[in-house]
């Protein structure tokens, strides 16, 4: 107690910068703990490492190594070589050797935990990046394992946004089912097996019993074999699934097959210290280190963000979109020399705007109208994972459903609001109050929300256009989670839910209780299991779908004042694999007109055009918005009419709020 005291202490000096007053608190806490437990004790290493942090923090690196060394020696003898804390372990010797530009120490520790999937990518990054203008690797291999270490982070990042879909898959009796049983079954015994040995390794030495430990780790050993074992099973027979719920690495080989001369991946991952971009064309893979980071990104993206949510005319700053885009797009903008077509893998602040806003060169004197946004040189497709291109790809690129659309709209959150006419605003800050663990409360949640009476007009107009009959269109107390779940809505070409969606991730306080991201529908009276008036990733996952596209319509309208969130990768993923090609999703509450006629747009370009990708259809959508802006302005006003007004015909705020996520192969 004495020893994790002082070290807890230690901790708050060293958090407050009191370098000379938290070193003789760690050494004691050592000195306690070697002397009561025995040199080998993971107390011991724990000390070791916390002493170790201090030294590289105040970059008395000479002293920090050996501390790490002996740490990492420590948990390898007693938790065995593939632990996380090993990991940890690993990660913190290389970042050690980092610093000091001593890659060739770090790069072997580096690809030790890429092999075990346990990289830290703020870690093998920089060596990866390092090594290479150290010629310690070349660019192809330095590109592969950034690129692999790139993909299992993010998906393990991304996975807490479907921790339901394994408990519901696992209900039934398929094989998939099966597996998915045997798989949770592992987990929950590879976890009280780790607990059990970090519990036996931690008694006093005359307790330990060397026969039990060895047990353990045994049985560790098998878990492992018998989870790949089912991995494998999974990804050759459930690819989908797979993709839905542990998205596996792609290699550069395995990402290039699926694209067409004119297209790139591109992922961006933004971090507190270091960003980095891929690029992944049908010949060519690259990766570079970019001018941004966590905080200044989220302070810009931020910005940006009020004047395109904003109702009140903000001008939009077309400077500081351009500087977003030199400090992201333009390390690598030689690299997409002649590509027409983007699907785009990002995180952070990133994941908070539509692309298409980016400006591409200097605005400077520029109208808006005259502005090069990058929507007129690029079609854009945002995708949930690198992993998700590959079982997107393997669908049909076009729809066999009869009939053309079903749509939710305009539903009923609170009676009793609706009535008096009550109309708040969502404070999304508010909304982790609402939980209780991952539970909400549905009814206080119905009574924040403000209605979308707008909705209804959009849907309506859209419906005129492509010739949907009424019946097709459920509006207000029709908009049930019941209602969706009876429907046959593999016969519609087009799902359209405009609503409300809570979104895992948009705030940091509303990640942190891991709530599944949902669709809000009517709420109804009395809340059940069936129908509680939210329609979870985990039940979307397990729609029947035949659909080019499901539209979320302002299912962002909450999020104005959020950045940084891994937007709506639970909610997207999840209707993927229920059978959607491609999402629209909106980034700001949308003007009803311009959203019926945008939307109509799109899919009748695709219906008179289906060798179009589904990026390329809101491509030209927008740019037909535009340039229809451009001739009603024209057609309004006379010359020496301010700028002012002319520009808010073109104000991206009007044209830019939807995003395509996901598409099939185009038509050849």
């Amino acid at each position: 107690m004495v020893a994790q005291s002082l070290n807890n202490l230690a901790v708050l000096y060293a958090t407050q910068g009191r370098h000379t007053d938290a070193e003789p608190l760690y050494k004691r806490s050592l000195a306690i703990r070697e002397k009561a437990l025995g040199l080998d004790h993971p107390d011991v290493a724990n000390s070791l490492n916390n002493l170790a942090e201090l030294y590289r923090n105040q970059g008395r690196y000479a002293d920090a190594e050996p501390l790490y060394k002996r740490s990492l020696a420590i948990y390898e003898k007693v938790l065995g070589p593939d632990h996380p804390d090993v990991a940890q372990s690993l990660s913190n010797l290389a970042s050690l050797y980092a610093r000091q530009a001593r890659y060739a120490d770090a790069l072997p520790i580096i690809k030790r935990t890429i092999t075990n999937r346990q990289s830290k990518k703020a870690t093998a990054f920089p060596v990866l990046i390092g090594s290479e203008q150290s010629r310690l690797i070349d660019q192809k291999q330095s590109f592969a394992d950034s690129y692999n270490v790139l993909q299992f982070t993010s998906s393990s990042a991304a996975a807490e946004a479907v921790t339901k879909l394994a408990q519901r898959f696992a209900a039934g009796t398929s094989e998939l089912a099966t597996l998915v049983r045997k798989d949770q079954d592992l987990s929950a015994e590879n976890e009280k097996s780790d607990k059990a040995i970090i519990a036996a390794v931690s008694k006093a030495p005359s307790e330990r019993n060397q026969a039990a430990e060895n047990q353990f780790r045994k049985r560790l050993a098998d878990i492992k074999i018998e989870r790949d074992q089912i991995q494998s099973v999974l990804s050759q027979k459930f690819p989908d699934y797979v993709a839905l719920s542990k998205p596996q690495p792609l290699t550069l080989q395995d990402t290039q097959k699926l694209l067409a001369d004119d297209e790139a991946v591109v992922a961006f991952d933004i971090d507190e210290k270091n960003s980095y971009a891929w690029v992944v064309t049908r010949t060519d893979g690259f990766w570079s280190e970019i001018p941004t980071a966590t905080k200044v990104l989220n302070e810009q993206v931020q910005q940006l963000r009020q004047s395109l949510a904003s109702k009140i005319g903000k001008p939009y700053d077309a400077a500081l979109a351009h500087k977003i885009y030199e400090e992201t797009f333009r390390p690598i903008a030689a690299k997409l020399s002649g590509k027409k077509r983007l699907s785009i893998v990002a995180n952070g602040a990133l994941t908070s705007i539509p692309f298409g806003v980016l400006v591409t060169s200097d605005p400077s004197d520029k109208s808006l109208k005259d502005t090069d946004w990058l929507i007129k040189s690029y079609a854009v497709t945002v995708i949930p994972s690198i992993y998700s291109l590959k079982t997107m790809r393997a669908q049909g690129s076009a729809s066999s459903a009869a009939k053309p659309m079903i749509a939710f709209a305009d539903p009923v959150f609170s009676k009793a609001a609706r009535k008096e006419a009550k109309v708040q605003q969502v404070a999304l800050r508010s909304l982790p109050s609402l939980y209780q663990g991952s539970q909400i409360d549905i009814k206080a949640l119905g009574e924040m929300l403000p209605p979308l009476p707008g909705t209804r007009k959009e849907v309506q107009a859209i419906a005129k256009g492509l010739g949907v009959g009424s019946t097709d269109i459920k509006l207000g107390l029709d908009a049930t989670e019941t209602v969706v779940k009876q429907s046959k809505l593999d016969q519609y070409k087009i799902v359209y839910f405009a609503t409300h969606g809570l979104v895992s991730g948009e705030l940091e306080k509303f990640s942190k209780v891991k709530a599944e991201p949902a669709l809000v529908l009517t709420i109804p009276d009395n809340p059940t299991e069936l129908d509680d008036g939210l329609l979870q990733a985990s039940e979307v996952s397990q729609l029947k779908l035949n659909a080019d596209w499901v539209v979320l319509s302002a299912c962002n309208t909450a999020s104005a004042d959020a950045v940084g969130a891994e937007a709506l990768s639970g909610l997207a993923r999840a209707f993927l694999y229920a059978g959607a090609r491609s999402l629209i999703v909106s980034h700001w509450e949308v003007d009803d007109q311009v959203t019926a006629n945008l939307m109509t747009k799109i899919f009748l370009l695709m219906k008179d055009n289906p060798k179009l990708s589904h990026g390329e259809a809101l491509q030209q959508a927008m740019l037909a918005i535009i340039e229809s802006a451009n001739l009603g302005s024209r057609e309004s006003r006379g010359l020496a009419q301010p700028q002012a007004q002319e520009d808010a015909a073109f104000h991206p705020r009007l044209w830019a709020p939807f995003v395509v996520v996901g598409e099939p192969a185009k038509q050849q």
